[in-house]
């Protein structure tokens, strides 16, 4: 019987995207592997067929063994001598594909952990106009539909083990295409074999009180997203430079009303194509990257678009604004509206500029008023069980799937 190992797989193009990132990810990867199991970093860039400037790391300190295999025939050699359990980030789209049918290869078992809590999935194309459905289509959709026919050929793995910490995302899946063919005809297409939930990396900070409250936080989902730019196409220079002057209008305004520092979070993988009126909010207003949860912590308010990190604050029951603009394109617009259905929070329309007319005493009540909305969204999308670590349920989960049947 081959020796089990953990192994996370990952190439260069998505080492680059982590950036300062990349040491906190694997950082949290290592607390849920479980005990006296033998760790791997595989580095699988030399398997493309145009290669890239390698990624240097430095996975040793972080207690992972490391290996840069110089070719398939190194890494299938490899996986001869052991079961390799593995958690890859390799991109699933079409240019991938042939390097997601070597990792199938190469793997014995595959799961992926998505535990930051409520995630949008923005991508029905009902309201879209003909040339985003193209779009959606082309740039998204398209690769979906390539590799779940492709895992029904077993050229592509299936995904073993789902973990989220979203009750909300975990019951969307369910609910999905694949579900209604079983339904219908009993035949499974779905992608994930099982699904766990536990609780969010935010549940963590359901046990924090009395923290500071002296910034305006924004945090930036990215004006040239590639999310963005995949389904509504190219942005339009007019409508970034509309849409940051909006945007500074609405911090000079909160920063005045509020007396607080307004504090920009940029997007850590998000482009910033040259924009005067971008540039004249990192002149006026401090602007950091890679600090989000740093400066979300010590915020009286925090405003979003869209991201991610709002399971973060709401964890922290931090007042939230949530804004939307003309000038953002349909995708964000989307998004925007499912949140806004997910959980009731005060919204502003940024090109209006109403909030204009709210005074401190006004604005304060209103946010105050929508913290009474968080116990439901985090009963679904952030803990599910307050008295246990998430590491320590992922370990739980994969010692009894993987590592001690």
């Amino acid at each position: 019987m081959k020796k089990k190992i953990f192994a996370v797989i990952l190439d260069n193009r998505r080492m680059g995207q982590f950036v300062k990132g990349f040491e906190a990810y694997l950082i949290d990867i290592k607390k849920f592997v479980p005990a006296d199991v033998e760790t791997y970093f595989i580095d699988i860039s030399n398997l493309h067929l145009v290669k890239k400037n390698r990624v240097e790391v430095n996975v040793e300190k972080l207690g992972f063994k490391y290996l840069f295999p110089k070719n398939f025939k190194e890494l299938y050699n490899f996986s001869k001598k052991y079961e390799i359990i593995c958690m890859h980030r390799i991109t699933e789209i079409v240019s991938n594909l042939r390097l997601n049918i070597l990792i199938n290869i190469i793997c014995s078992k595959r799961f992926i952990v998505g535990i930051d809590g409520f995630f949008i999935i923005a991508d029905e194309t009902k309201e879209l106009s003909y040339y985003e459905k193209i779009n959606v289509f082309i740039n998204v959709k398209l690769s979906n539909y390539i590799y779940r026919i492709a895992s029904i050929l077993k050229l592509v793995s299936k995904v073993d083990i789902l973990i989220s910490a979203s009750k909300s995302n975990i019951e969307g899946f369910k609910k999905g295409i694949s579900q209604k063919i079983k339904d219908k005809i009993g035949i499974d297409f779905s992608y994930f074999k099982k699904i766990y939930r536990v609780n969010s990396r935010s549940s963590i900070n359901l046990s924090k009180k009395d923290l500071p409250e002296k910034f305006i936080v924004f945090c930036d989902s990215g004006y040239d997203h590639i999310d963005c730019i995949l389904r509504d196409g190219p942005r339009d220079d007019t409508h970034r430079e509309k849409y940051y002057q909006k945007v500074y209008n609405l911090f000079s305004h909160l920063e005045s009303t509020l007396n607080k520092k307004v504090i920009f979070c940029q997007h850590p993988k998000t482009d910033y194509p040259q924009s005067e009126n971008f540039e004249k909010i990192k002149r006026t207003f401090h602007t950091v990257k890679y600090e989000t949860e740093k400066y979300i912590d010590e915020a009286y308010l925090v405003i979003f678009l869209s991201s991610v990190s709002i399971n973060y604050a709401i964890a922290l029951r931090k007042k939230i604004i949530l804004i939307n603009s003309s000038y953002l394109g349909t995708f964000y617009q989307l998004r925007h509206a499912m949140l806004g259905k997910k959980i009731g929070l005060l919204k502003f329309d940024i090109d209006k500029e109403e909030y204009k007319q709210m005074d401190k005493i006004r604005l304060s009540n209103e946010l105050t008023k929508n913290l009474n909305n968080y116990d439901k969204f985090i009963d679904e999308n952030v803990a599910t069980n307050n008295k246990e670590n998430p590491f320590d349920q992922i370990k739980e989960i994969l010692n009894k799937e993987f590592f001690k049947n």
